[in-house]
């Protein structure tokens, strides 16, 4: 009789199985009116894009073909080079180049924050996308707003 196993998978570690099919769902965008602060533009929010975590199976190529058929022209990246391999998308970046679209990236740690200088140097590049009106997109870690 074999014993059971006493290792688990931490809940927190990304699946080193593929799986059979990737999620074969639109990528889901939220817009957000920026009225309040008197601008006419929405930005857009979404979950990562070709995601692979826990019950997450996105497709990266399939993903990133839909932001670009909604016109996405700049997409802020706040993960880490280190939590874009933990969520499967360690080339994410690159795509987005492929696709022309422009990527700001600015990572900040899981449970960080920027310090004032990177904040007003996000805040100046978003200023700069929103006035220009091109449409903007910032994501969300895994599937948060899935």
């Amino acid at each position: 009789m074999k014993p059971p196993s006493s290792t688990q998978p931490s809940e927190f570690d990304s699946s080193d199985e593929e799986p059979i099919e990737d999620e074969q769902t639109p990528i889901q965008i939220s817009w957000l009116p920026l009225s309040r602060v008197n601008c006419s533009q929405f930005l857009g929010l979404c979950a990562l894009p070709g995601c692979k975590f826990k019950d997450i199976r996105r497709n990266i190529q399939k993903d990133t073909e839909e932001l670009k058929s909604y016109g996405i022209q700049d997409i802020f990246v706040f993960c880490t080079r280190g939590e874009l391999s933990k969520y499967r998308v360690p080339n994410l970046l690159d795509f987005y180049q492929q696709y022309g679209i422009t990527t700001h990236h600015h990572p900040i740690p899981d449970g960080g924050t920027p310090d004032i200088a990177n904040c007003c140097e996000i805040m100046e590049e978003l200023t700069v996308c929103l006035k220009n009106n091109r449409k903007t997109l910032i994501q969300a870690f895994k599937g948060v707003l899935q």
